[in-house]
């Protein structure tokens, strides 16, 4: 090789070292500068990044809060959520946290529980499995259990009180994912305190002794599984499965049917299961991920209502949990009933109005006036929250029954109800296997 050859691209490597801190310096500078004008303008648009967050405001400029520090304070937390890209590199951060380590920060901060094998349950569920979440409203099994009773004799009065007024009251208990698929939970380390008394159990044996219309959704899907051709829990979600949750949108219209001795308009579930690319993974979504995790498909189904112009479409109520939405959200409950109105967590009401689009807070609203407008009142939750179940409704309305006379009940729906339509229908089932 030439010895001037040689000379020069040692010349060259010598200006290129000199050049690399230059160029880094640029490269971190363009950064920085795109950051900021994505932050002031917006110009790219992302997509949002998922869970609760809370919301920050640019502080207010003063010579008090520089001093106290907490105009620091407050821009560093505002900058930390509001600085440019925080989508795309947020999602960057996770992706390569997890392909590496199999680390996510929402796991660290307790907000989900991942197995060996990407199942994802919330901790609440796994606790409940392994322990009770009793432990969290008293050590004392005879205390919860007289807290539990004092609610369902409440239900029973209630249910008795609002018959008159042509409301009938029901209890849907719906299952939990550690009730139906406990196989694959996470190998217990934390919880090691005697198993107590737990509400669902509780409330499935003395809601049925006392007589208080309900429907056990846990008991049924115990029965069913392994015997459908869906899973009834979707590996990295909480709520029951879409398809289940269609199955069991049914099933209820069935059972209120029964209830009140009528014919409904019923939901039609095509026999045919389509996979589909929406995501059936809340939980999975907070890990905020560029890839999902693998796991089984997901699956729906169509779904449509029988037109029957004789049917009745009564005005339905819900007290409830979150697995309410999926029914909202995957069954033609529009159609079926003359209003929805879903009271979530008896604190935020939603589609009381006619547009969809309006929430309130309940107690903006008649409470008492509603439910004895509503055909039906269902108090809907699944295992983890029947701890608190109605969330004080039960209470509140027996005071105001009690106390107030000056209460109506719109009679015009109700007078055109056919009570003899064809006798009521036995509750169907989700498709089984042979």
């Amino acid at each position: 090789m030439p010895i001037n050859f040689v000379f020069l691209q040692v010349i060259f490597i010598l200006k290129m070292k000199s050049r690399i801190p230059v160029i880094l310096f640029a490269l971190t500078a363009v950064l920085l500068f795109a950051s900021m004008i994505q932050q002031a303008t917006g110009v790219f648009r992302f997509k949002e990044l998922n869970g609760v967050t809370k919301e920050t405001i640019i502080p207010e400029t003063n010579f008090a809060n520089f001093c106290d520090r907490s105009l620091q304070d407050s821009t560093e937390a505002y900058l930390k959520k509001h600085y440019g890209f925080r989508e795309p590199l947020t999602r960057l951060h996770n992706q390569t946290q997890w392909a590496l380590f199999r680390y996510s920060q929402v796991e660290e901060d307790q907000r989900i529980t991942i197995t060996s094998d990407n199942w994802i349950y919330e901790p609440w569920s796994v606790e409940e499995y392994y322990q009770s979440l009793a432990y969290h409203h008293g050590y004392d099994s005879a205390a919860m259990a007289a807290v539990f009773e004092a609610e369902a004799q409440r239900l029973l009065e209630l249910q008795e009180l609002l018959e008159p007024y042509g409301t009938r009251l029901f209890v849907a208990l719906l299952p939990g994912k550690e009730q139906i698929c406990p196989e694959h939970l996470p190998k217990n380390d934390r919880y090691f305190e005697k198993k107590q008394i737990t509400a669902y159990d509780f409330y499935a044996k003395r809601l049925e002794e006392l007589g208080v219309n309900h429907i056990d959704f846990g008991a049924w899907f115990q029965q069913l599984k392994g015997h459908t051709d869906y899973p009834l829990f979707p590996q990295t979600g909480t709520h029951w499965s879409n398809l289940a949750a269609i199955h069991s949108a049914d099933t209820l219209v069935r059972y209120m049917e029964h209830l009140s001795d009528s014919n409904m308009v019923n939901i039609l579930i095509d026999n045919t299961f389509k996979r589909t690319l929406k995501p059936d993974a809340d939980l999975e979504s907070l890990m905020n991920l560029i890839w999902p995790l693998q796991k089984e498909p997901n699956y729906l189904a169509a779904t449509a209502y029988d037109y029957d112009t004789t049917a009745w479409r009564p005005r339905l109520l819900t007290i409830g949990d979150s697995f309410y939405w999926n029914i909202l959200n995957f069954t033609p409950v529009g159609d079926v009933f003359n209003g929805v109105p879903f009271w979530y967590y008896f604190s935020t009401a939603y589609f009381n109005d006619n547009d969809l689009k309006v929430d309130k807070k309940v107690s903006d609203l008649d409470v008492l006036q509603e439910v004895i407008d509503a055909d039906f009142v269902m108090l809907a939750y699944s295992t983890v929250s029947l701890y608190k179940m109605s969330n004080g409704f039960s209470e509140q309305i027996l005071h105001e029954l009690k106390n107030k006379t000056n209460i109506g009940r719109e009679t015009a729906r109700h007078e055109t109800r056919d009570h003899e339509d064809v006798p009521c229908q036995n509750v169907t089932r989700p498709v089984s296997k042979n």
